[in-house]
């Protein structure tokens, strides 16, 4: 009977360390999803940051090279509508390759607040 009850407690205890390993897993990979999540904002964040600073000196290269006025505003629109759709492009690819079982962290982040902010910058 000492037997029995031994191996019904190895094996309780070793199963009780399987759920554990299993939750803790779960809360490891959220973890891992959450930071990767917040690092790829910040890279569209300073890529658009970026953007901004590489257009103003495009436009006061131009305003010094004394290109057309009207020329630099047509330059400006087609600017502003290709970065546009590229900001649309990476948020859209990302919620599409996004894991599936993590797509409740997307509802934490204000999506409007985050293109609002990176609109600013590009402005």
């Amino acid at each position: 009977m000492e037997l029995w009850h031994a191996a019904s407690l190895f094996f309780s205890g070793a199963f009780f360390y399987w759920i554990l390993a299993k939750l803790m897993d779960v809360g490891n990979c959220y973890n891992f999803v959450k930071d990767t999540t917040d690092q790829v904002v910040m890279l569209l964040i300073s890529v658009a940051h970026d953007t901004a600073f590489i257009k103003k000196m495009k436009y006061e290269t131009m305003e010094t090279m004394s290109i057309d006025p009207e020329q630099i505003k047509l330059l400006k629109k087609i600017d502003e509508e290709t970065f546009n759709a590229w900001r649309d492009m990476a948020f859209l690819k990302m919620l599409q390759v996004y894991p599936k079982q993590y797509k409740k962290i997307l509802d934490g982040y204000d999506w409007s607040k985050i293109t609002k902010s990176v609109d600013e910058l590009y402005k």
